[in-house]
């Protein structure tokens, strides 16, 4: 049975998939048409969102975003709600559902172009068994996404889908996700494949950066980049050990695959873990990339970036030569790289993370980035060991800019993005504005109406701080 044929009697309804034999479901397996979970693959989701397009209408950004893509937009949100006893909100999940739609409504209106498709990038990444629940705000919310879907299908924008790797479906499962999507029959695509290879070329589209300093071009998981795709950023407001916040130029690292997409990965180890998962890498990445980063973390240390050598790797790697001696122990082996950076540590690891994290956002480009701040959580990302806790803070931080979107987001959570590494750096590549006294910042009321923000104090602000330390010590927490 050809995986082709699997996909159209697998989305022709349960019924069709109920009747096939055992032995076609295990070829259909051995293809990888379906995963372990149930999860959808991306030939089974372009599937889906190409018998879509006929019907479909494409959304658009209403006037007041679309003509001020520099402009940012608060919605205060309205949830009432109490932890249960695992610490979440539970009980919110209606009220989600309701303010996704009544969200929706304010920033999208429908549109003149048929077809095409829209999909949302949420940010669904590891989340731990304590917090297998769908309010557990390490998540961008579930069910805010399904109240957008909701008020997206009354102008007939109805080809909708979400995508999200590299997190194994498993875990979205448990987390909370399918039980937000699936009352609203929204389908997302599981982008978590083990290799690069996995994919095939049709599952990907591909992007030129621009004056960048790390990629020459960066693959995408369609739908992703299509042409006719109209792309919702939802991120999570949360903070995160390398990003510090992590807002929507973040949560876009999702939508490269593995291989190219662990933007997290060391300075001296990037083209090394490339090369193992079979990436061309010189035909992808610039020639003198690390040098370039180099330079740039210099400039930054001397500009009096904070914490920006904080575990001290980098004097210890001047104190054994620098660029000369690593370059020297590079071309000599693997062996002689390893004894040189034994004792190094981290080593500029900010620095390249902000450059991959930047010009990837500036080469995607979504249309509508959205920080889903109705829940936050302090202490990082991820709330491993329990550090931090989740709060209601009933905010909303939309535009079309993610610089200035994530800025204003960041200082909603109490930090100076003048400070912040990533926020401070788009500014300097001339990306966006990172001082919110620069920004144009409105509030669109319940009614729809948009006021401007005249001054800062109009602004809630919240203690969403990171918790660098972790296990030495918990109770810390850094605000820049």
């Amino acid at each position: 049975m050809k995986r082709r044929d699997f996909v159209k009697r697998a989305a022709a309804g349960t019924g069709s998939f109920a009747a096939m034999s055992m032995y076609e479901m295990l070829e259909a397996g051995d293809a990888q048409a379906v995963s372990t979970s149930g999860a959808m693959g991306v030939e089974e989701g372009m599937y889906h969102l190409d018998i879509g397009k006929e019907k479909n209408v494409m959304p658009e950004l209403r006037p007041e975003l679309k003509n001020n893509p520099r402009s940012v937009f608060l919605i205060e949100t309205h949830v009432d709600a109490r932890k249960d006893e695992t610490g979440h909100f539970t009980e919110a999940v209606p009220q989600l559902v309701e303010e996704g739609a009544s969200v929706a409504e304010r920033l999208l209106v429908k549109g003149t172009k048929k077809g095409g498709s829209t999909c949302f990038k949420p940010n669904f990444t590891h989340v731990y068994s304590w917090d297998y629940n769908r309010t557990n705000a390490v998540y961008s919310s579930p069910d805010f996404i399904a109240g957008m879907v909701n008020h997206l299908r009354t102008i007939d924008n109805t080809n909708l889908i979400a995508c999200e790797g590299p997190t194994a479906s498993r875990v979205h499962r448990l987390g909370g996700v399918y039980d937000g999507f699936d009352p609203v029959e929204l389908r997302m695509v599981e982008a978590g494949y083990e290799r690069f290879e996995h994919f095939r070329k049709k599952d990907l589209n591909w992007k030129k950066t621009k004056d960048s300093v790390v990629w020459k071009q960066i693959p995408y998981v369609r739908p992703f980049g299509d042409e006719d795709n109209f792309l919702i950023n939802v991120a999570a407001m949360k903070c995160h050990l390398t990003g510090l916040t992590t807002l929507t130029v973040k949560n876009l690292q999702g939508c490269v695959p593995r291989g190219y997409g662990q933007f997290c990965t060391p300075w001296d180890s990037l083209e090394s873990g490339a090369v193992r998962a079979g990436i061309p890498f010189k035909r992808d990445f610039h020639k003198n990339w690390q040098q370039d980063v180099e330079a740039s973390f210099l400039k930054h240390r001397a500009a009096g970036f904070k914490r920006w050598d904080h575990t001290g790797g980098y004097k210890r790697y001047e104190a054994k030569g620098g660029w000369d001696a690593y370059k020297k122990a590079k071309k000599d082996g693997r062996e002689a790289l390893r004894d040189f950076m034994s004792d190094v540590g981290q080593l500029m690891q900010h620095e390249l993370w902000v450059h991959r994290g930047l010009e990837n956002a500036e080469a995607l480009k979504p249309d509508l980035n959205v920080v889903c701040g109705i829940f936050a959580i302090d202490g990082e990302e991820l709330h491993r060991d329990r550090i931090g806790t989740s709060q209601l803070t009933n905010i909303v931080v939309a535009g079309v800019s993610p610089y200035e979107v994530d800025a204003v987001g960041s200082y909603i959570m109490g930090h100076d993005p003048r400070e912040l590494y990533y926020t401070r750096i788009a500014k300097e590549r001339g990306f966006g504005e990172c001082d919110v006294n620069k920004i144009d910042i409105n509030l669109i009321r319940d009614n729809g109406e948009i006021v401007p923000v005249k001054n800062l104090s109009e602004i809630k602000r919240h203690k969403i701080g990171l918790n660098w330390a972790r296990k030495e010590d918990p109770n810390e927490r850094l605000f820049w």
